[in-house]
């Protein structure tokens, strides 16, 4: 079985990894943990050293990820991504990489935020290839 983690810097992200770490052992199965910052390579005007800045901040939260992981006697897959959409990225590796289970945490938004802004778990949930687990 291959579980799949989606990270960001958020505690509900973190809760996720928890619950995937678990299942992991559980399972015995092997862990990706998956991080994704913007990048918007058709924007010209966003200079370079913030495109370093959201790398470097992507980094460590992996490498944050990761020592739990390690902690708790996982060897996790990390992944470190760039892309204008973290639901498309997450998708995309699910399908390549034939994962069994995405786990992803997940904050409730209300009213016209979300309908502003949606929901990458809720994006993800609706095109990924295999069944997704949502965390709070």
């Amino acid at each position: 079985m291959k579980i799949l983690v989606a990270l960001d810097n958020s505690d509900y992200s973190f809760h996720a990894l928890q619950k995937a770490i678990e299942m992991s052992k559980l399972e015995k199965a092997s862990l990706s943990i998956i991080t994704i910052y913007p990048d918007f390579l058709e924007v010209a005007e966003i200079p370079q050293k913030a495109r370093e800045a959201m790398f470097n901040q992507a980094s460590e939260i992996m490498e944050r990820g990761k020592s739990l992981a390690v902690n708790a006697g996982i060897t996790p897959i990390t992944v470190i991504e760039a892309g204008p959409s973290a639901a498309d990225n997450i998708v995309h590796y699910a399908k390549n990489n034939k994962i069994d289970l995405i786990v992803m945490g997940h904050k409730s938004k209300s009213g016209i935020e979300r309908i502003l802004v949606g929901s990458v778990a809720g994006k993800v949930v609706a095109y990924a290839p295999c069944s997704v687990l949502v965390v709070r």
